[in-house]
């Protein structure tokens, strides 16, 4: 009895399950049949290009009309239609339930939505296709928000911060920021976007981003760029950009303790070292706690104005009269110092004509190599004299004969 019931239910639910899937199947049908299906469903492309718009429904089509926006006529498209110059039929026709137009020079004014709309068994089906008609933007430009001091100057270690603006394009431009020709390995936002729309509803777009870091002496001259990308720039072009040259004052950078070798004593001799610092520096020269200034001369020393060598690089010049062996023993300290500080620079002067190795130079290698060579063999031939008995050690190794020996052992015997 329970059994039947049971059976009963689930025949029941069987049934529900096939109605339920029978009218999916005719929904999903019949929302088949009311689509119109585009091609393509969004086309971007430049102005003056050719573009096909196509749209189809599964079953024969009574009548077929396109919207292109900023043209004042709606297409009633047929296979025979041939009435717009600039616009050709496109699709296998009504019957089979295809039509479309072909687009041989889009134009700016094209930019938006196109609309199709397709009689189908006395009712008005619509299909839409997006039509991006790209626009080259304008030049881009480099905004400052960390601003300069009132000579257009950065400070070392200071935070640098500015963004590139690209205007009016469409589709959206990308951005590449450079320092000089090398891409910039900066810390870069995301890319912003704002749309702009225009009285004749073109709408534009506009690109965004920052970038950042701590500004440093080697930035010092350096083109910051800000390079866009568009599929409107032209093959034999290169890219649209924009650019800043960076201005930073530092104090003059350290260095490692300079060894200037090579010098002649009892000649007259330069010493010479290169710096590097924005504003010029003024030099000091300190020997053995005399100091001596730029452009000043005390005894045999003399110290020279630094010399500009270009791209912040100074020549910084301590000529001594009659170098004498005691000169070569001295610690020499060149101060250099501009608006932004002071740095020391220690300087050591050798009349070696190379400079001192921090290891052992060839010659002392090769020099302990062949020491070691001779005592070797030195010991090899004291080893084989001595095992031979010969030289020296002969005298120290010699015992009394044998068969003498067993001669006196027999007289003694005999005695007795």
């Amino acid at each position: 009895m329970q059994g039947g019931i049971i059976r009963k239910h689930l025949d029941l639910l069987q049934t529900k399950l096939s109605a339920l899937l029978l009218f999916i199947v005719i929904i999903t049908d019949s929302l088949a049949r009311a689509q119109v299906n585009v091609e393509p469903n969004t086309a971007v492309l430049n102005e003056g290009a050719q573009q096909d718009l196509l749209c189809r429904y599964g079953r024969p089509i009574t009548y077929c009309r396109i919207e292109i926006p900023g043209e004042t006529k709606v297409f009633n498209l047929s296979p025979d239609w041939d009435k717009t110059p600039g616009f050709i039929y496109n699709g296998k026709g009504l019957q089979a339930g295809e039509c479309g137009v072909r687009i041989e020079h889009v134009k700016a004014i094209n930019n938006g939505q196109v609309k199709c709309n397709l009689g189908v068994e006395g009712e008005e089906l619509s299909g839409t296709i997006d039509l991006v008609v790209a626009l080259r933007p304008k030049q881009p430009l480099v905004e400052l928000i960390t601003k300069p001091d009132r000579d257009r100057y950065f400070h070392e270690g200071n935070k640098f911060q500015a963004r590139c603006i690209v205007r009016d394009g469409r589709p959206v431009a990308n951005i590449t920021w450079l320092l000089d020709n090398e891409p910039a390995a900066k810390r870069v936002g995301q890319l912003e976007v704002l749309a702009s729309p225009r009285e004749n509803g073109l709408e534009l777009f506009t690109a965004i981003q920052d970038i950042q870091w701590d500004i440093a002496a080697e930035d010092n001259g350096r083109r910051l760029v800000c390079r866009s990308h568009h599929q409107t720039d032209p093959d034999n072009a290169p890219p649209q950009e924009g650019a800043y040259e960076l201005l930073v004052r530092y104090s003059p950078l350290r260095m490692p303790e300079t060894l200037v070798y090579g010098l002649y004593l009892e000649h007259t001799v330069k010493v010479n070292m290169t710096i590097r610092a924005n504003p010029t520096p003024v030099i000091e020269w300190a020997i053995d706690g005399n100091v001596i200034r730029q452009g000043e001369q005390s005894g045999r020393f003399s110290a020279f104005e630094p010399e500009y060598l270009g791209h912040d690089f100074y020549n910084v010049t301590l000529v001594i009269a009659g170098l004498t062996l005691e000169d070569t023993t001295k610690i020499y300290t060149m101060r250099a110092t501009n608006a932004l500080g002071s740095t020391d620079y220690t300087v050591r002067i050798s009349s070696s004509a190379t400079p001192p190795s921090a290891g052992l130079e060839i010659g002392a290698i090769v020099g302990i190599v062949v020491a070691l060579a001779v005592l070797v063999l030195i010991v090899l031939l004291v080893l084989f004299a001595r095992a031979t008995g010969r030289w020296c050690f002969a005298g120290k190794t010699v015992k009394m004969s044998t068969n003498e020996t067993k001669t006196n052992n027999s007289s003694m015997q005999n005695l007795y």
